[in-house]
């Protein structure tokens, strides 16, 4: 009977032939004598041509056939790409058609929800960072928060998209996020959806000669964005910038070089390597006008990560900034999105990147040239006082920029012969 039914469901079950894994995993613990005689005598002769293949058609039949249930085809099938690709890296991952299309509206920069980024770090749904004025961050969720439960819901084996979904939402409903973090017992957030619309670059003076721009995430025209910023900085009187990068999970790769064009005028940004060691190597956007001069601090934490590190990593290698905070996420690979013909898409790992001095900084991150904690207890005695968080991070880039400005007049003037 099984052979027969190889045979009339051969070509059906072609294109799901590598999604063995998952589903052998999970029906493991069935055995022929958990099942009626009929389906014992069926499964219950040895094989020696027996593969993962006919395993994975056998376990169809089981699940059409003995589960207690009906269960459609198109949904086994659909278990099965998600956990093939969950398998190869936390990275990739199956979109459905309503699932693609909503990725594709998060990045034109508006939707509903709570403002966080996540990822899977050793199978545990992991925050990355919390966007900037959003519920995540008011909420205090931090980079490292592991995210057991959503709506009671558990996380484990909850796929990444799946996670995203149900934290997205109407604006004004609200959400439940039992929140893991370090060593403390596990808490419940409770939070309330906004219209989440991410002002991507903001900028302002911090003192009369020190410039300041946030970059929340890296998505279209955010390095052209970063070039006007500064010049208007430095109309204002700038003479040093610092850029923040922390808490900003990555995003566009071209945007990274984009971003990295504002502070270099020549030299590679970032090497990709695919399978095979085939190698991209991208260079400086000339049709940035870079400042290679002006003095540069870079800020990242732990939620800095992705494209984030490519910039970080590209300033560190030609010593052009100094690069101040704590140690990024350390996401070294590249995704690309891949549209399927039924409005679906694939997000797949396709490449690994190297920093221009050939650094692979995955799960290894960036480590800062001046590493300063974030002083996390003197921002909750602020935010439980209905006050303004200090910044002792921004506070020593400040401090550090002064003598940076100092050094390079000082020079400036000792050429000069003054």
């Amino acid at each position: 009977m099984i052979r027969k039914i190889r045979r009339l469901n051969k070509n059906k079950f072609t294109l799901c032939i590598l999604t063995l894994f998952l589903l052998t995993t999970i029906f493991s613990g069935i055995s022929a004598a958990q099942l009626d005689g009929g389906a014992e005598e069926e499964l219950g002769q040895e094989d020696q041509d027996y593969s993962k293949a006919n395993a994975f058609q056998d376990i169809i039949y089981l699940l059409q056939n003995y589960y207690v249930e009906d269960v459609e085809f198109d949904t086994m099938i659909q278990g099965a790409i998600e956990g093939m690709l969950n398998k190869v890296d936390r990275y990739s991952y199956f979109m459905d058609a309503e699932e693609y299309e909503e990725m594709q509206t998060e990045y034109e920069g508006h939707y509903g929800g709570i403002g966080i980024v996540i990822t899977t770090r050793d199978n545990k749904l992991t925050i990355v960072s919390p966007i900037k004025n959003t519920p995540g961050e008011r909420a205090d969720l931090r980079a490292g928060d592991i995210i057991t439960a959503i709506d009671g819901r558990e996380t484990a084996d909850m796929s990444q998209m799946k996670a995203v979904n149900m934290m997205r939402g109407e604006p004004g409903t609200e959400v439940i996020l039992t929140i893991n973090r370090g060593d403390n017992d596990p808490f419940d957030v409770e939070i309330v959806r906004e219209d989440i619309e991410v002002p991507y670059v903001e900028s302002e003076m911090q003192t009369e000669e020190i410039g300041y721009i946030s970059l929340a995430q890296f998505i279209e025209e955010v390095g052209p964005k970063l070039e006007t910023a500064v010049q208007e900085l430095k109309d204002q009187g700038a003479k040093g910038i610092i850029l923040d990068l922390r808490n900003n999970p990555g995003g566009l790769l071209n945007e990274a070089v984009d971003v990295s064009s504002v502070f270099l005028d020549e030299g590679e940004v970032v090497s990709i390597r695919q399978k095979n060691e085939n190698e991209r190597v991208l260079s400086i956007n000339k049709q940035i006008n870079g400042d290679t001069e002006i003095p540069l601090i870079i800020l990242i934490n732990k939620g800095s990560a992705s494209a984030s590190e490519i910039v970080a990593g590209a300033m560190q290698d030609y010593d052009r900034a100094k690069i101040l905070g704590t140690k990024s996420f350390g996401k070294g690979v590249v995704q690309s999105v891949i549209p399927l013909k039924d409005g679906s898409a694939v997000s797949l790992t396709t490449a690994r990147y190297y920093t221009p001095d050939g650094n692979y900084i995955h799960e290894k991150g960036i480590v800062p040239d001046i590493e300063v904690e974030r002083d996390m207890e003197a921002v909750e005695t602020a935010v439980e006082a209905g006050e303004t968080p200090p910044d002792n991070q921004l506070d020593q880039a400040v401090d550090e920029m002064e003598n940076m400005i100092f050094v390079r007049e000082f020079q400036d003037k000792k050429a000069s012969g003054q």
